[in-house]
């Protein structure tokens, strides 16, 4: 039999890999039409956008993969059908207060912001908001079911109309010279077109697949409540660090500005939000994959208090480790080569930028903890502890931003650090937790440290390759050289060391 967790894991992680690699090959294309106030403009208004769907893109599709595992783990087909029903509908009203909320404010956040030309940008994250909505409860409905190859390809259709028709509209809208915050509108204008064409792949999936839901909703404020009961702390979670996004977007751009960076405050800020996060990104793919795989795995098991329960847990946070480390520090031994490699034309902010896209790097260790913890501990109906993990995190972040960034030899690189610790801090809290409630293995820290060593075989014997054949190659080729050898060497290491094996994923008791 194949292993279900496995399969939904590799398919996800292969999906957002893609994803997340064409998101950021789009911006190389973008950087070229968009000029720097343009891409400032961009940066500038993602975060809000960010903070008012996180409901819809991550905490919803959470509450209704779990509140649908359960069903499922209590064979209550009726509850399973309810919680979609109820959900869309719920998420009808959050889309139109999302879209209003983004267009009616626009022009008191640009102008509080310091640039008024990017509230066109806030028009058309707007409208897309509505249609993330909308799209949410059947991407739950899809989790919860395990039907995560639906689950992915909405995700990629809509990263796909994002980047081809938003990139249409940039270089449309940047041959008429009609002003950066228009152009910088047209760049946005991808989150739209994506969202649409993914809504629309959902509706004809649903419809295919489930033809036997039933639409008649028996008991609307019983399931309601369920999901406000779950949602209302995951989505304070979930809303944090998009928060604080916001936060890296105004206080620390005040912060540059109080140290006499007026000039280049925006421009440094687009070293994290443009140059650093996108590449973050696609290595966070993969833990979101993870993330999503576990959740609905963890709730079946524990709802049925099933004796899997202990190896899925460890299995989960070996795996968050085997895949965050070596991304990390992959990252981390050569952020700027990975900068002039996407950014040859802009040389010297691709230096510039390095250390923080290095110091960023080293924060996908603790990223990857953070992920797989918090869908162990929603699945063991720990909700609320994840929240509070993160919130404390928050602080360290925002305390340890104002300081760092006002040390003018650190400045930008503060930002970075602030970062590193606050997912340091989020992660420590959350493991310290799981395995307090569940303890862990020997066997699962035998190959923990395994994995360490691992690591440092893999980065040494990449920096070391790319010493030997600095100048003998070009460096865009010497650097894809080097990482394939780093792929190898970690790849063996693990294989030998028997850190994760057949058995551990037959051993899981999901199969199909």
């Amino acid at each position: 039999m194949k292993n279900k967790f496995a399969k939904n894991l590799g398919i996800l992680g292969l999906i957002g890999l893609l994803i997340k690699l064409i998101g950021a090959i789009y911006r190389v294309p973008l950087a070229i039409f968009m000029s720097e106030n343009a891409v400032a403009y961009y940066s500038l208004a993602y975060p809000w956008y960010n903070i008012l769907i996180v409901i819809s893109s991550t905490s919803i599709p959470a509450v209704i993969a779990k509140l649908t595992a359960e069903a499922i783990a209590t064979d209550n087909r009726k509850l399973q059908d309810d919680v979609l029903n109820v959900s869309r509908r719920l998420m009808q009203l959050f889309g139109l207060i999302t879209m209003v909320l983004l267009i009616g404010f626009s022009g008191i956040i640009s102008t509080a912001l310091g640039y008024p030309e990017s509230r066109y940008s806030f028009y058309v994250l707007g409208i897309a908001s509505f249609f993330v909505a909308q799209n949410a409860a059947y991407r739950g409905f899809f989790q919860g079911t395990q039907r995560l190859e639906l689950y992915g390809v909405s995700q990629l259709l809509e990263q796909l109309g994002r980047v081809f028709l938003g990139l249409g509209m940039v270089v449309m809208v940047s041959g008429m010279a009609i002003g950066d915050g228009y152009v910088a509108a047209a760049g946005t204008s991808g989150a739209l077109f994506g969202a649409v064409i993914s809504w629309g792949y959902s509706i004809s999936r649903h419809r295919k697949y489930y033809k036997d839901h039933q639409r008649v909703i028996s008991d609307f404020k019983g399931v309601a409540k369920k999901i406000f009961t779950i949602l209302i702390p995951i989505a304070i979670g979930a809303s944090i660090m998009p928060l604080l996004s916001i936060i890296d977007g105004t206080v620390v751009v005040w912060r540059l500005r109080d140290i006499g960076l007026v000039d280049d405050a925006a421009v440094l800020y687009s070293y994290i939000s443009f140059y650093s996060s996108p590449i973050i990104n696609i290595a966070q793919a993969v833990f979101s994959a993870l993330e999503v795989s576990l959740l609905p795995m963890i709730t079946k098991s524990f709802t049925q208090k099933s004796e899997s329960l202990k190896h899925q847990v460890n299995l989960g946070v070996l795996l968050s480790i085997v895949l965050g480390l070596p991304m990390g520090l992959g990252i981390w031994g050569f952020s700027e080569q990975i900068l002039l490699f996407l950014y040859p034309t802009k040389v010297d902010i691709a230096i510039d930028a390095a250390s923080v896209l290095s110091i960023m790097g080293l924060s996908i260790v603790f990223f990857s903890l953070f992920i797989a913890t918090t869908s162990i501990l929603q699945g063991i109906n720990q909700y609320k502890r994840p929240v509070l993990h993160l919130f404390i995190g928050a602080i360290v972040k925002v305390i340890s931003a104002y300081l760092l960034i006002g040390i003018k030899s650190v400045n930008i690189d503060g930002a970075a650090y602030s970062t590193l610790l606050a997912y340091l801090v989020a992660a420590g809290l959350n493991l310290f937790y799981v395995y307090r409630t569940i303890k862990p293995s020997e066997e699962f820290v035998k190959k923990g440290l395994l994995t360490l060593v691992a690591n440092i075989v893999m980065i040494l014997s990449a920096k070391g390759v790319f010493a030997l054949l600095d100048g003998r190659l070009p460096m865009r080729l010497n650097l894809l050289f080097s990482i394939a050898v780093a792929v190898v060497v970690y790849g063996v290491c693990i294989f030998f060391g028997k850190v994760i094996t057949k058995n551990d994923f037959d051993n899981l008791g999901e199969h199909e």
